[in-house]
């Protein structure tokens, strides 16, 4: 054999090397199939192809129920024209490898749907949320603009309506539910519009069933994450269920992770007022509550005819008439004719015609003239019965109980003793 024979003998062979990879690398999809199924678990069918046509399928079997019956009928057919006998058109099916990944089909997250130019104060923004996975309507989700702190709750059929200003040039709408990923639209001023939006649920990675073998192996397809919850929650109270609504308490758990500050707020009663039903998710200067309110902090002076009710904490003044309410700290000084409560630690004083309650450390003074509790003293108590966890502090009153000492009766000064080493 000559050398020219030979080089063009091997450039052959390789060609027709190309051409065997080259076909065996072409879509698994256009590999042929037969089968017959008549009413028969999905799982083996899905057994049976995999088997026939030397390929692997992957999917969740939390989106994919192996034990649903197919009936199909296939001669010759390409395997991705058998698949979509078997699936209906919310799933596809993508190639890796020698896998075939059967998942169902996202819908398209953002979309403005229709416009209408405006030249009013104020335009409309409607629209659905549903299930980027399956498309189903996504009831209970809050949509919001941050700016103009105006927001929504989806109904039962996941549509909403916002009505906007029209003096900011740009409508940045943020979407919100517990369990799913936040997501965000710009959306131009002054034209009424229609959107479609869908949210993608929160996941960590799940373990996928390959049909041939039973065996597990890692996917791309998730599993819900569950969030933590908060060690003190305002809205868990039973005084809140009288004036903080459902939907108030709601959209405070969707909006877990957004939280701003303002100058002021005024308000008649919790969600009336100019924050409306954000006004859980807002930090105030100067919070004005004409019978009642619910703010997400206070950072400087809060009064209340009635109550006051902060989710967070409170730096600064807070007086009512009735009741404070703080789910966290509180920095400064709280005062009411009845009831003072911090979920935290209170560094400053407490005063309350009857009780005064810090979960964790008083840092100050708590005056009562009925009941004083603290976790921990750290200062003062003055009351006519005085309850601390700790040996630190001191208590004045009737009946002063605190942890590893015997009850005092009587007008008992308590000073702080300093531990045995």
């Amino acid at each position: 054999m000559t050398l020219k024979k030979a080089i063009r003998t091997i450039v052959g062979m390789m060609i027709g090397l190309s051409l065997c990879m080259g076909l065996q690398a072409q879509s698994l999809l256009k590999n042929t199939v037969s089968i017959q199924a008549v009413k028969q678990p999905l799982g083996d069918v899905l057994t049976i192809i995999s088997n026939a046509s030397n390929v692997t399928f992957s999917y969740n079997t939390k989106v994919i129920n192996r034990d649903s019956l197919v009936t199909v009928h296939a001669v010759n057919k390409p395997l991705s024209e058998v698949l979509r006998m078997i699936f209906n058109a919310s799933y596809e099916f993508k190639e890796s490898g020698s896998y075939i990944i059967i998942r169902r089909r996202p819908v398209s997250t953002s979309t403005v749907r229709t416009q209408s130019g405006t030249v009013q104060d104020f335009y409309w923004i409607q629209g659905r949320v549903v299930d980027e996975e399956n498309g189903e309507p996504l009831s209970d989700v809050t949509v919001y603009e941050k700016k103009q702190l105006i927001s929504a709750l989806t109904d039962q059929k996941g549509r909403f309506a916002m009505k906007l200003k029209s003096k900011y040039p740009v409508a940045a709408l943020s979407v919100s539910k517990s369990g799913y990923a936040d997501t965000s639209l710009d959306l131009k001023a002054k034209q009424h519009q229609e959107v479609s939006i869908a949210l993608q649920k929160e996941y960590v990675p799940a373990l996928a069933v390959v049909a041939d073998t039973g065996m597990t192996t890692p996917s791309s397809e998730p599993i819900l994450v569950q969030e933590e919850q908060p060690a003190e929650d305002v809205e868990r109270k039973w005084i809140t269920n009288i004036f903080v609504s459902t939907k108030q308490k709601i959209q405070s758990l969707n909006l877990k992770k957004f939280y701003t500050t303002k100058v002021y707020q005024i308000s008649l009663l919790p969600s009336i007022g100019t924050h409306g039903r954000m006004n859980a998710q807002v930090t105030n200067q100067v919070s004005i509550n004409l019978l009642g309110g619910y703010s997400g902090g206070t950072d400087g002076f809060e009064v209340g005819t009635l109550f006051n009710m902060t989710k967070r904490h409170v730096r600064g003044v807070q007086v009512a008439g009735l009741f404070n309410l703080v789910g966290g700290k509180v920095k400064g000084t709280q005062v009411s004719c009845l009831y003072n409560e911090s979920g935290d630690t209170v560094r400053g004083v407490q005063v309350s015609g009857l009780v005064n309650v810090a979960k964790k450390v008083v840092k100050g003074m708590q005056i009562a003239s009925l009941v004083n509790v603290a976790a921990s003293v750290q200062g003062v108590q003055i009351g006519l019965i005085n309850i601390t966890g700790s040996r630190e502090g001191s208590s004045i009153g009737l009946i002063n109980i605190s942890k590893g000492r015997k009850t005092r009766v009587g007008f008992v000064l308590r000073l702080p003793r300093k531990e045995k080493v």
